[in-house]
């Protein structure tokens, strides 16, 4: 039962740091209702109660919950720490990567190398959400990933900053508003119900081609570029903690 919470009891250590669910989501890379159903599994499962919910505003966590946490990094977590120390000494072969779309010409570059430098036999590069991007790479399931923001507002050991990038603001056809779904999620209300007309994509390309082929006002990310000016902000590559330390060290080198 115990080795099926494995993820869930890694977040709910990190979770309980902070006073209650909605702090704790923004800083484990899940939304809160993502991160409400990971505690009800947890919950069910173990037939426990994690969360306070008579509290008056808003839900915060039982002194079971801390303990159990506190049981999770002393067991599990001591044993996943040894195995990512000894994952970090074995030579690799084999990457994960994820990228934001409009960095995706900075991965291939970057996979390039790690082909012909790094002796790297196998890459796996996918082009993903900010949602996405942030929950795989806290989860495990990337080794690096190329992006403008840190997921989940933690702090990273394994991180370089590689350029910095501006967003070119696009306005040839009031009629159409383009946006990504990550402005669409964060725009507006007022502004939304103002607009005539909304076209709302995760897709870059998409984006771009519907401006270009029938104009509208939204905005495209630049190119990178290695110095940063005026509206550019900073493109990162982070990578796991479980990462071959003498790679990450040629990685750097790359970038320095």
């Amino acid at each position: 039962m115990i080795q099926n919470l494995t993820y869930e009891l890694s977040v709910l250590s990190k979770s309980v740091q902070h006073k209650n669910l909605s702090a704790a989501a923004s800083h484990v890379g899940l939304s809160q209702p993502q991160l409400s159903r990971l505690v009800v599994k947890i919950e069910r499962e173990l037939n426990v109660v994690l969360l306070d919910r008579a509290a008056k505003r808003k839900s915060s966590w039982t002194t079971l919950a801390h303990e159990l946490s506190m049981a999770y990094v002393k067991g599990i977590g001591r044993l996943q720490d040894e195995i990512l120390s000894l994952a970090k000494d074995k030579e690799t072969e084999e990457l994960r990567i994820g990228t934001l779309e409009g960095l995706s010409e900075l991965a291939l570059n970057f996979s390039k190398i790690a082909f012909e430098k790094f002796n790297i036999k196998s890459i796996f590069l996918d082009v993903l959400d900010f949602r996405d991007l942030d929950s795989q790479f806290l989860n495990g399931q990337l080794d690096a990933i190329f992006t403008v923001r840190f997921p989940g507002k933690q702090k990273f050991h394994n991180y370089v900053e590689v350029g910095s990038q501006h967003n070119d603001k696009i306005s040839t056809n009031k009629r159409y508003h383009v946006m990504s779904s990550f402005e669409y999620a964060g725009a507006d209300k007022k502004m939304l119900e103002q607009s005539e007309k909304i076209l709302t994509s995760n897709s870059l390309s998409i984006r771009k081609m519907w401006l270009e082929s029938n104009g509208g006002f939204g905005s495209l990310p630049s190119k990178v570029s290695a110095t940063k000016g005026k509206d550019q902000y900073s493109v990162f590559l982070l990578a796991s903690e479980a990462i071959n330390t003498k790679l990450w060290a040629e990685i750097l080198k790359i970038y320095s």
